[in-house]
């Protein structure tokens, strides 16, 4: 009879120590604030909305740019949009199409300083739209239309 209660009582420690455990460390996982896994929004001023409906202008021909220290070859097409009431949309699509040459050396040296600036793909694919907006608008701007580009749109990235 003793070698039965000692067995039992033997056998209920032996499942109570883990499951108390187990419960106590629930207890204080539970217990901690929580912690959020994005990163904090930066302090910046309200992204500018555009002021007209936007079209998109597709570049003609893709930008060809080799990336990662010649690692990799990067081929884009690139779409910019533009605010229809704030620049004559014809001219500038025939600005894009005529300028197409040099238009295409200047973002493919802004490929390769956004991709030096950028320590990983992920963080160059989303830095990418911004740096060929900003080269298009420094060669576009007017005291009319100081930013005549709105936003560049990627309609292919393609990383070989």
């Amino acid at each position: 009879m003793t070698g039965r209660v000692s067995s039992r009582l033997l056998f209920s420690l032996g499942l109570a120590l883990p499951l108390g455990l187990f419960g106590a460390g629930l207890a204080r996982l539970l217990d901690r604030p929580a912690v959020s896994l994005l990163p904090p929004a930066p302090a910046e001023a309200a992204p500018r909305r555009p002021e007209g409906p936007l079209t998109y202008l597709p570049l003609p021909a893709p930008v060809h740019a080799t990336i990662r220290g010649g690692q990799r070859q990067l081929t884009i097409q690139v779409s910019f949009a533009v605010e229809a009431g704030r620049i004559d949309l014809a001219s500038m699509a025939s600005m894009l199409k005529t300028d197409l040459p040099l238009l295409t050396v200047e973002l493919a040296e802004a490929l390769r300083a956004c991709d030096e600036a950028q320590p990983s793909l992920d963080a160059f694919r989303r830095a990418l739209p911004e740096a060929l907006r900003a080269a298009v608008n420094a060669r576009y701007a007017t005291a009319e239309a100081p930013e005549p580009v709105f936003e560049a749109l990627l309609t292919d990235f393609i990383v070989h």
